[in-house]
């Protein structure tokens, strides 16, 4: 296919999964040979980020005082750098971008990455009609949610779960990150990598740790990550249920691979707002078996009994349960790990991701 210039726009000031995402989708259509450009506020991590990367950024106010101005600069960008496609991502930068791409005239991608409730009020459904022409969701529950919500074609929505990097998940690191962290090498690990959120479940895995030390008094859990929900609520909670030294908080890493191997068993609590958790994908190309709940993409991608265990959400009973069967059958713990290392290399590749990313960009550049 030809080369495209391709412009994601970003107005989220957090860093998540949605924003790592984007950054390793930009590079990855820049290893084919695309131009792939960023507009962002200058304040957001993630034009920091992307800036390290070497990605070509542009600073545009995205509040909603300067979004008129911000739409008319977002245009004459597209105009300069001759965009072919305009790649939307959050609320409000999606208002501007396809408002920006329509005055241009360029195609827009609306890319949805989590399953919170849509609205269904006529903005919504104008910015995911008549001012897009395609849509990219991370999971096929969340393509359902638009189709039953909005009516809209299916035909319109692509399922495009994030893409691992399979090499990178290899295991090694295991022994050096226990050292670091003081973990015995007897001890089982339960392990959860994602951004200090509420609606991440933190607190519903906390208060399972308490059934599960009565089993298991050496057991350890390892909380990676920061964000609000830290000072706020689960350090308080923590000191509440008197863990200890039970519970590690690691905070922000940037050895993802090497922290998730020193894990023995993955969880992912979320009761909402989840699409398909990079973390689950991780977790599952490391050859851990993965608990999660039942809540957004997480089922599309763990099957249960297969490749680990489903529970329901806001269940701490549910988490300590799934755990202590694991830990009593070590043969059915790599017997899931195994499988789940294989469904990770069969349909959620990086490179799987940008084919298909790619096949969109193409069908729409004509």
């Amino acid at each position: 296919m030809k080369k495209l210039t391709i412009l994601h726009t970003e107005a989220s000031d957090g860093w998540g999964g949605q924003e790592i995402r984007i950054i390793a989708e930009m590079l990855g259509m820049r290893g084919r040979g695309h131009r792939v450009l960023l507009a962002c506020p200058a304040h957001a991590t993630i034009c920091r980020r992307a800036k390290e990367a070497g990605i070509e950024v542009f600073e545009v106010g995205m509040g909603k005082a300067g979004m008129f101005v911000g739409t008319l600069k977002l245009a004459r960008i597209i105009k300069d750098a001759g965009v072919d496609i305009v790649n939307t991502h959050s609320s409000r930068d999606s208002w501007m971008g396809s408002a920006a791409g329509r005055l241009t005239g360029r195609k827009v991608i609306r890319s949805r990455h989590i399953s919170s409730e849509i609205k269904t009020d006529p903005g919504t459904r104008l910015v995911y009609g008549p001012l897009c022409d395609a849509i990219i969701t991370t999971g096929e529950s969340i393509k359902a949610m638009l189709i039953d919500g909005l009516g809209l074609p299916a035909e319109k929505i692509v399922s495009i779960p994030t893409g691992i990097k399979l090499d990178s998940f290899d295991g090694s690191g295991r022994e050096k990150v226990r050292r670091e962290f003081g973990i015995p090498d007897s001890s089982p690990v339960i392990g959860i990598a994602a951004t200090l959120r509420s609606w991440k479940g933190h607190i519903y895995i906390l208060n399972a740790m308490a059934g599960i030390l009565k089993a298991y008094p050496d057991a350890r859990l390892m909380i990676v990550g920061e964000g609000p929900f830290r000072d706020r609520n689960i350090e308080p909670e923590l000191r509440r249920l008197s863990l200890g030294d039970a519970v590690i908080m690691a905070g922000h890493r940037d050895d993802i691979p090497e922290v998730i191997a020193a894990f023995d068993i993955a969880v992912m609590a979320s009761y909402a707002s989840e699409g398909i958790p990079q973390f689950a994908l991780q977790a599952m190309a490391t050859g851990l078996p993965l608990i999660g709940t039942t809540v957004g993409g997480i089922p599309e991608v763990l099957q249960d009994g297969v490749t680990g265990l489903l529970i329901p959400p806001k269940d701490s009973m549910a988490i300590s349960g799934a755990v202590l069967k694991m830990l009593s059958d070590p043969a059915m713990m790599r017997a899931m790990g195994e499988a789940a290392r294989a469904a990770a290399a069969r349909k959620h590749s990086y490179e799987k991701m940008l084919d298909d990313v790619e096949a969109l960009y193409g069908r729409l550049a004509g």
